[in-house]
């Protein structure tokens, strides 16, 4: 963030009735970071509800991962499984059976060493699918056809969330072949941040941990620290599917976002975007207090400072169908940003930049 620190002190509950809940899971922090800092588990829990807070979406509960579709006495079986990363050991996780509540995403998060300026990661879960068979093969088709039907239903979780990904390929039974085409969206994601932040490949001391992060979101970042709940934010928001599904990779070309609620709030959509997230200097609307801030989704964070939820994060979310708290139309943008982006290139000079 390439802007002077205004205090913080306050959170989105209050902007809407009607929110998902983005639930933190600390069952793999296995070096118990968060039970060590509880300052910083707060701060990622307030990220988390804030995040949630935007977001007006009824997500379906999940209540079963396998979805059987009959046709006659044929009959087709979708067995789906969630893998996701460690996030302590970097390891691969996989839940073969799983379900989930209604509007609610859980984020498996940790701590662990990063390299270089690497401050945090964060991604939604994959899937695994399994297909199965039994019967005759003349009434497959229409079977699997049955069998996707049910899963969208349920893997869709309604259809007000990205779709992070799909299996659409073919299969064969009794000398028929069925096509399919399964998508899914949220449901499980993983994050983790650095714990090792001199880079000497050893988790740091307390001491030294302390000399980078800034834990408490509830007092004013210190100078040349890194602000732990503006990081969380970040990794919240890449774990919902920010950068990281495949309607993401739909509204992408090149760094043009195609996205209409994004594109005509900042005036286009040209070098909008850069890889897996809003491109790097570009000012936006504090949800807070409509003063002018460098966006949650920018690749770095200048330390020393706070980042907080802005419009154009919020309207990327609405290209990426959630459903939102309503995006300002952009006359409603404060004025003077191209000033204050001027502003910010010269702060950023003389303040170290952390990729997050």
């Amino acid at each position: 963030m390439r802007r002077f620190l205004f205090p913080f002190a306050w959170t989105l509950s209050a902007l809407t009735a009607s929110a998902i809940t983005i639930s933190i899971d600390y069952t793999y922090d296995s070096t118990s970071f968060f039970s060590t800092y509880t300052d910083a588990r707060d701060a990622l829990e307030q990220a988390a509800n804030d995040v949630g807070s935007v977001i007006n979406s009824s997500l379906g509960a999940i209540s079963t991962d396998v979805f059987v579709g009959t046709s006659g006495s044929t009959s087709a079986t979708l067995d789906w499984s969630m893998n996701f990363t460690n996030p302590t050991t970097g390891g691969a996780e996989s839940l073969t059976t799983f379900t989930a509540a209604a509007d609610t995403i859980v984020l498996y998060a940790g701590a662990r060493p990063l390299t270089g300026t690497t401050l945090g990661q964060g991604g939604p879960g994959s899937a695994g699918l399994g297909l199965g068979a039994s019967g005759f093969g003349a009434e497959w088709e229409a079977a699997m056809d049955a069998a996707v039907a049910l899963s969208n239903a349920s893997m869709l979780r309604g259809g007000e969330a990205p779709v992070l990904n799909r299996f659409n390929s073919s299969f064969e039974f009794d000398g028929v072949t069925a096509n399919y085409n399964a998508p899914y969206a949220p449901v499980i994601g993983n994050i983790w941040f650095d714990s090792d932040t001199d880079n000497d490949t050893f988790v740091d001391n307390e001491a030294t941990l302390l000399s980078s992060w800034h834990f408490d979101h509830t007092t004013s970042v210190g100078g040349g620290l890194n602000d732990f709940y503006s990081v969380a934010l970040h990794e919240v928001l890449h774990g919902i599917g920010f950068g990281t599904s495949e309607t993401w990779n739909n509204l992408v070309d090149g760094t043009t976002w195609l996205g209409t609620e994004a594109a005509t709030l900042n005036g286009t959509g040209t070098n909008l975007v850069t890889g897996g997230h809003i491109a790097s200097g570009i000012f936006s609307t504090r949800l807070s207090d409509d003063g002018a801030q460098e966006v949650v989704m920018d690749p770095s964070i200048t330390t020393g400072t706070r980042k907080t939820l802005t419009d154009l994060d919020v309207a990327f979310l609405a290209d990426l169908n959630y459903s939102v708290s309503a995006v300002p139309e952009p006359a409603n943008v404060a004025g003077g940003l191209g000033l204050l982006a001027l502003l910010g290139a010269w702060l950023d000079r003389r303040r170290r930049r952390r990729q997050v």
